[in-house]
């Protein structure tokens, strides 16, 4: 819901990996409507970079910070290396959640029978409160700036149903950090990519982190079929692994409520 066109300097954002170089990594800014920035191959580690492919790969998504602009050109430099773990964890964090309540509002609309209206109902949306997230915590509150909207009483109504609906569903979430490496010189990153596809095949959602680490984050209907699929994905990277090292850790989690609004 994002009105800029345009990210500004030292800002945070979600980059996705569209054409590796060996000086350089050409990527696309999912926030921005696509728009296309540069990751310089000395932005992309503190040390020494042999092969720039063992650190980045085409389609990989990665938080990076914005660096440099130059708006007369129209280009934009953005940097790996500047971005701490926390960072990365608070970034990708911020950005899924602002996904899920932008499906939200779209089953929203939906409900109340505004589909038509879409387009128009998030232009007004946008204006009012910049962000889904900013959106929804003033539903959830019921503010003074959500009853004062614009936006449709019927739109507004199905909004509170579904954020009270959310409520009552406790999510059961467990994290692990991986390190993950491939030791084959020929066909290593390939080798990755169909690991990272076999653990998301098995309902695990993958976050890269820095090489060769990697955060797997699971959900079920309780801990044990969270954790159930956490074991299916490393029993299965343990089947395909031919050479390389695979190591898995438990990451502590702080205690979650029940309502969605307890990430905002």
């Amino acid at each position: 819901m994002e009105q800029r066109k345009a990210p500004i300097p030292n800002e945070f954002v979600i980059v996705q990996v569209a054409k590796v170089m060996p000086f350089g990594a050409y990527c696309r800014l999912l926030e921005y409507n696509n728009l296309e920035v540069f990751l310089p191959i000395k932005e992309v580690s503190s040390g020494w970079i042999k092969n720039i492919h063992e650190f980045v790969h085409e389609g990989q998504k990665l938080v990076c910070k914005v660096t440099f602009m130059d708006r007369e050109r129209g280009t934009i430099d953005v940097s790996l290396k500047k971005v701490t773990a926390k960072e990365t964890k608070q970034k990708n964090d911020s950005y899924n959640l602002e996904k899920r309540l932008q499906a939200m509002f779209t089953r929203a609309v939906r409900s109340a029978g505004l589909d038509a209206q879409k387009a128009e109902l998030i232009s007004k949306a946008t204006e009012e409160f910049e962000s889904y997230t900013n959106l929804m915590r003033h539903a959830s509150e019921d503010s003074k700036e959500f009853e004062r909207s614009k936006l449709p009483k019927k739109l507004k109504g199905a909004l509170t149903e579904l954020l009270e609906s959310s409520k009552k569903k406790k999510r059961y979430i467990v994290s692990y950090i991986m390190k993950l490496t491939s030791y084959d010189t020929r066909k290593g990153v390939t080798e990755l990519k169909e690991l990272i596809s076999a653990i998301k095949a098995s309902g695990v959602e993958v976050t890269y982190i820095s090489a060769p680490s990697y955060r797997l984050v699971s959900e079920g209907k309780d801990y044990m079929d969270a954790e159930r699929k956490i074991r299916s994905a490393s029993e299965s990277v343990k089947e395909k692994l031919k050479n390389g090292l695979f190591e898995i850790e438990k990451e502590k989690l702080k205690k979650e409520k029940e309502d969605i609004m307890s990430a905002l």
